[in-house]
C-alpha cells in the first residue's frame, strides 16, 4: 500500500468477504501465537538451567523489535508487491525459526542457537501484526484520508485544540471495529491462542519430562510443534487469505510514513499538550505491571529456597497459562462494557486503583509460599482480572488518541511502541534486580508504583475537565 498507486474506488474482495471465517479466526489465532512462544521460551531457558537473572534479561532484549514498529510500518507502507505476501512470508519465517531453535536445543549450543534464531521470529512477528491490521482488519477510523492526502493538506482538516485527543477520549463515547470484523470474535480467537500455547503446550512440556526424563528432549519437541503449527496456518492461509495489490480491509492512512514526514509529524504531535498528555499517559499509566511481567512468571517457577513457589511446568500451565488468561480476558471483556455502558471518564480513576491488585496477590503468595495450588490460582486470577480491566481502558485511550486523525496509523505505531517501552526497559532493569533484591521486595516496589498511573489518571481527568470549559 503506497501512495504511488492509482486511486481507485474501494472495492472489498468477493472471494475473501465469503470465505472470511476460513481464513480471520487463523490470522488472529497467528497473532496470538507470537505472545506464547516468547512465554514457552522463558520457561524453557529456566528449564534448560539458565539462571533468573539471565532469562529476564535475555526476554527483555528479544522484545527489542517491538520499539521498532513505526519503522516496520514504514517498510509495509514502501513495499510493492501483494498484500498476502506479508503474512506468508512472516509465517514461513516464522516456522523455520522455531524449527532450528528445537533442532538446537538437542546441541550443546542451545542457548547461541536460541538467542540467533528468536529474534527472527520475533521481528516476523511485529510485521505479522502490522500487516494484519493493515490489509485484514477493518476499523472505523473516521476520516477515510488514505487516498491521496499529503502531510501538506493536513491544516485544512485538522481538528481544532478544543475538538483535540484528549476530548475524544474522555467524551464516554464507545468505539467498536467494523460489523465486518466483530471485535468479540477476534479477542475470542487470539484467547484460544494463548491457552494453547501456555497451558496445553506447557502442560504437554511438563508431561513430557515426566516420561522421558529428559527436559531437553521435551522441549525440542514442543517448539517443533509450535513451528508446525506455524507451518499450517502458512499452508492454511496459502489456500484461503485472499491477496492482490489491495488489500480486504479498507486501506489505511499512511500520513507520516513516508520520507520527510515522520519527523513533521512527531513535531505537531509534540506541539499539542493534549497529545503530550496521551503520550505520557501511554508510557506511565501501566509501569506497575512493567515490573512484574517478567518477574511474576520467574516468581512462579523458581525454587522455594530461591524464595519463589516451585510450580512444575503443569502447575505452572494450570495457574498462569489458563486461569490468569481466562480473568485477563474476563476482566478486558467487563472494562470495554463499563465503558460502552458509563464511558471511559468514570472508570478511568478505579481502573488505575485496580493496578495495585496484581502487585498485592504477588506479594501475599511471595509471604506465603506453601500455599496450596488453590490460592496460588485464586490470587493470580484476581491480580489479572484487574490488569485486564485496565488494558480495556488503554486500549480505549489508543483507539481515541488515532481517531478520526489523518496520521492515525502512524500514532496507532507510536502508542504501541510508548507501551511497550517501559517493559523492554523495566525488564532488562529487572534482570539486576533480581541479583540484589528478592521477590518480596520487588512486588512491594510494584505494589507501591501503583500511585503512578493514579497520579496520571487525575492530571488527565483535570485537563479534559478544564478544556470543555476554555471553549
Amino acid at each position: 500500500m503506497t501512495d504511488k498507486q492509482p486511486k481507485t474506488t474501494y472495492r472489498p474482495h468477493r472471494r475473501g468477504t465469503k470465505t472470511r471465517w476460513l481464513w480471520l479466526p487463523s490470522l488472529m489465532f497467528g497473532d496470538g501465537v507470537a505472545v506464547s512462544v516468547l512465554v514457552l521460551t522463558m520457561v524453557m531457558l529456566r528449564r534448560m538451567g539458565l539462571d533468573t537473572a539471565d532469562t529476564a534479561l535475555a526476554i527483555a532484549l528479544l522484545s527489542l523489535p517491538v520499539l521498532l514498529r513505526p519503522l516496520f510500518e514504514m517498510v509495509v507502507t514502501h513495499f510493492w508487491g501483494t498484500t498476502k505476501v506479508w503474512i506468508l512470508s512472516t509465517q514461513f519465517i516464522s516456522a523455520l525459526s522455531l524449527a532450528a531453535v528445537a533442532f538446537t536445543l538437542h546441541t550443546s549450543s542451545w542457548l547461541l542457537g536460541t538467542v540467533c534464531f528468536m529474534p527472527f521470529f520475533v521481528c516476523s512477528s511485529v510485521f505479522y501484526n502490522i500487516a494484519l491490521h493493515r490489509f485484514y482488519i477493518d476499523t472505523s477510523q473516521g476520516l477515510h484520508l488514505s487516498q491521496g492526502v499529503h502531510l501538506s493538506q493536513v491544516h485544512q482538516q485538522d481538528p481544532t485544540p478544543q475538538q483535540d485527543t484528549m476530548v475524544r477520549w474522555c467524551d464516554g463515547e464507545m468505539v467498536t471495529l467494523h460489523s465486518s470484523t466483530p471485535q468479540h470474535h477476534n479477542t475470542t480467537t487470539s484467547i484460544m491462542a494463548l491457552l494453547f500455547g501456555c497451558g496445553v503446550m506447557m502442560m504437554i512440556a511438563g508431561n513430557m519430562e515426566v516420561v522421558t526424563r529428559n527436559i531437553r528432549y521435551s522441549w525440542s519437541l514442543v517448539f517443533y510443534v509450535m513451528a508446525g503449527v506455524e507451518l499450517f496456518l502458512w499452508l492454511w492461509h496459502t489456500i484461503f487469505l485472499p491477496g492482490g495489490t489491495h488489500g480486504y480491509a479498507k486501506p489505511k492512512p499512511t500520513m507520516g510514513l513516508h520520507r520527510g514526514e515522520f519527523r513533521i509529524s512527531l513535531r505537531r504531535m509534540l506541539k499539542r499538550k493534549d497529545d503530550i498528555t496521551a503520550l505520557t499517559f501511554f508510557v506511565l499509566f501501566l509501569l506497575p505491571e512493567t515490573l512484574l511481567a517478567l518477574t511474576a512468571p520467574l516468581f512462579l517457577i523458581a525454587k522455594p529456597h530461591n524464595g519463589g513457589l516451585g510450580l512444575s511446568p503443569q502447575e505452572f500451565a494450570f495457574t498462569q497459562g489458563t486461569i490468569a488468561i481466562i480473568a485477563i480476558a474476563l476482566g478486558y471483556t467487563l472494562g470495554g462494557k463499563a465503558i460502552k455502558k458509563h464511558g471511559l471518564r468514570r472508570w478511568l480513576l478505579p481502573s488505575a486503583l485496580l493496578l495495585a491488585v496484581p502487585g498485592a496477590a504477588l506479594l501475599f503468595l511471595s509471604y506465603n509460599t506453601a500455599a496450596p495450588l488453590s490460592i496460588v490460582a485464586a490470587a493470580l486470577a484476581a491480580g489479572h482480572a484487574a490488569l485486564g480491566f485496565a488494558l480495556s481502558m488503554v486500549k480505549q485511550v489508543v483507539v481515541r488518541f488515532t481517531r478520526n486523525m489523518p496520521d492515525n496509523t502512524l500514532r496507532h505505531a507510536i502508542a504501541r511502541t510508548l507501551i511497550a517501552t517501559p517493559f523492554v526497559i523495566v525488564g532488562s532493569l529487572a534482570s539486576l534486580m533480581l541479583t540484589i533484591a528478592d521477590y518480596q521486595h520487588i512486588f512491594q516496589l510494584a505494589t507501591e508504583l501503583a500511585v503512578v498511573p493514579l497520579i496520571v489518571s487525575v492530571f488527565c481527568l483535570y485537563l479534559t475537565h478544564r478544556q470543555p470549559q476554555a471553549e
